[in-house]
């Protein structure tokens, strides 16, 4: 049986990624979107973002499934790992101007990698991590040709 309770966070859940999505489409349009040849910066995180909306939105209108009995209730501890995925996604927005994108994603990677992992020093997370950004690196620099902020930290704006 799904307490009211699990409803309305299943839909809250929804309701707020549709959100963030917006926001994400309304940022990526400000930057160039380029063409079919060539894409821009704003390209990638337009499909994401709508990506993100078109998840949430069937999140929001799909019913809400009970969940095992031998799962937690999610409670305080649940709360604790959505709190600390806000802080690390705020944080790598912070930092991405300052130390790059390469450095900031890395932090984030590590950080949502270990929160997997439930460990605080991993060297499973680090090389995850490492090998997350080199991809990165390929797909939006060497493959599409994107230039990634370097930060200001290194003296690029």
């Amino acid at each position: 049986m799904i307490r009211p309770a699990d409803r309305v966070r299943h839909r809250l859940g929804g309701a707020a990624g549709i959100l963030c999505g917006l926001v994400g489409a309304f940022a990526s349009m400000q930057l160039p979107l380029g063409n079919a040849r060539l894409l821009g910066p704003g390209a990638v995180p337009l499909v994401l973002s709508l990506a993100m909306i078109g998840l949430s939105a069937a999140m929001l209108l799909r019913p809400a499934k009970p969940e095992p009995a031998d799962e937690e209730d999610g409670g305080l501890h649940g709360a604790a790992m959505v709190g600390i995925v806000v802080l690390l996604i705020a944080a790598f927005g912070f930092l991405l101007t300052r130390i790059g994108f390469l450095l900031s994603g890395g932090l984030l990677m590590y950080g949502l990698y270990a929160i997997g992992e439930e460990r605080v020093l991993s060297l499973g997370a680090l090389v995850k991590a490492v090998l997350s950004m080199i991809a990165a690196y390929l797909l939006f620099v060497v493959a599409l040709s994107v230039n990634m902020p370097a930060g200001s930290l290194w003296g690029y704006y």
